[in-house]
């Protein structure tokens, strides 16, 4: 199972207050909204937070999609004060105060409906982005993020890194510029990434040679390769990795309650996976061999519920050794993912 790194909550302080100040109300709301200007103005119309994602608070919300715009000086947004202010006003006036209404009065560009939702350590933030002047006109961004941080004091989740990250590449999506965040630095650089899942690893052994010792634990050997892969190719910038704990979430939210990580996916796997959206899928094989025993690791994507090759790389491991086969599948998750 895998551990959250704990930090002292001094270390996400600086975070929360950098997201704070960007959602500062513009000095001219129609001067910053007007033909010549070189930033957009959104409007958060509505945020709907799954039964997970119910700890999450709407100003983490409203500071991260703040962020997003602020990063690149893309857009800023309506801070819910000046939002909130604008309905009564409208209600005051004996009139209904739509998202629409509050919008033109305001002078908005585009409306943001957000559907935020959270299954263990996998965060996904859900953008749907309406034009202000005419609603049949929208897009559409889905964006994905680990959850990495807990704090120390009271282990709770620690949200506002993974938020942002998500929101970004929802954001990306919808502005259909998939390089809007590529030229900043640091965690800051995000581009929209599919979700990936780590499957089992087929083991398969020859009678006829004699038995490895991680043949005979496959159990463990199996698990222990699954982790390795994930440790390597969880930073990756061009895919966003489900950890196995998660991936098990799932599983069980389906009665699924034993996933055997040393047998070839299933059917009933690709049918869960495809329900909740999951791009791509990496198996393989651990096969016996006269030289030693060949690792072979596959990408996959799942389409129709079922699994089609994208590109597959391979190894030879010449020692029955745990920690040999643990560099071997390492070293083969960076070649798959083209991780440098």
């Amino acid at each position: 199972m895998r551990n959250n790194l704990k930090i002292p909550i001094i270390i996400i302080l600086s975070f929360i207050v950098c997201c704070s100040k960007s959602v500062a109300v513009p000095s001219n709301l129609s001067q910053a909204s007007g033909e010549n200007k070189s930033t957009e103005l959104f409007m958060i119309a509505d945020v709907n937070l799954g039964k997970e994602a119910g700890d999450i608070s709407l100003s983490k919300v409203e500071s991260a999609v703040a962020l997003a715009g602020g990063l690149n000086k893309r857009f800023h947004i309506v801070p819910f004060s000046v939002r909130d202010s604008v309905a009564q006003v409208i209600v005051d006036q004996k009139k209904a105060p739509t998202a629409a209404e509050i919008a033109q009065n305001l002078n908005v560009d585009k409306l943001l409906f957000l559907n935020i939702n959270r299954v263990e350590n996998m965060l996904r933030v859900d953008i749907s982005m309406v034009d202000a002047d005419d609603f049949e006109e929208k897009s559409e961004g889905s964006g994905y993020a680990l959850i990495h941080f807990i704090n120390e004091k009271d282990e709770k989740v620690l949200y506002d890194p993974s938020l942002l990250s998500a929101v970004q590449r929802a954001v990306a999506v919808c502005l259909k510029d998939s390089m809007m965040y590529s030229n900043l630095e640091g965690k800051f650089n995000v581009i929209p990434a599919p979700a990936v899942i780590i499957g089992g690893i087929e083991f398969i052994d020859d009678p006829d040679l004699y038995m490895w010792d991680l043949y005979s634990r496959m159990a463990v050997a199996s698990y222990d390769m699954i982790e390795s892969i994930f440790e390597t190719a969880k930073d990756c910038r061009e895919y966003v990795i489900y950890d196995i704990e998660t991936r098990d979430t799932i599983y069980s939210m389906f009665k699924l309650f034993f996933a055997e990580n040393y047998k070839a996916p299933t059917k009933f796997e690709m049918e869960i996976l495809s329900k909740f959206q999951v791009d791509y899928y990496i198996t393989g094989t651990f096969r016996r061999i006269k030289e030693g025993s060949e690792l072979e690791l596959g990408l996959y994507k799942i389409k129709d519920e079922k699994l089609f090759p994208v590109r597959s790389v391979k190894g030879i491991l010449t020692e029955d050794d745990l920690y040999k086969l643990r560099e071997l599948s390492q070293s083969l998750t960076k070649q798959l993912l083209n991780i440098k």
